[in-house]
């Protein structure tokens, strides 16, 4: 499995999944050369971040190969269920 790795201003943020990384990449170019503009992607946990993209602020993409991550499930709409202290101590 490969993480991808969209670093805005220095800061990582990792891709979920099923982001397409070709579709980011054309947004994110449109955006600086339309001198700004917001760019919506998909984190892994299914978070969502808003980057405002301008000519200015750096953005880097990185590739990298990895186990998969059981935290990341693939679906964009719906958010990874985490499990609730209850139903650890409902165990007990």
């Amino acid at each position: 499995m490969e993480r991808i790795t969209m670093h805005v201003d220095g800061v990582p943020h990792d891709l979920a999944q099923g982001q397409d990384i070709s579709q980011v990449k054309e947004a994110v170019v449109q955006a600086a050369q339309d001198g700004a503009g917001m760019v919506t992607v998909t984190l892994v946990r299914n978070r969502v971040l808003d980057v405002l993209v301008t000519p200015g602020i750096p953005i880097a993409f990185e590739s990298e190969a990895v186990l998969e991550d059981v935290c990341d499930d693939d679906d964009l709409v719906v958010a990874f269920d985490y499990p609730s202290f209850h139903d650890f101590t409902s165990e007990l």
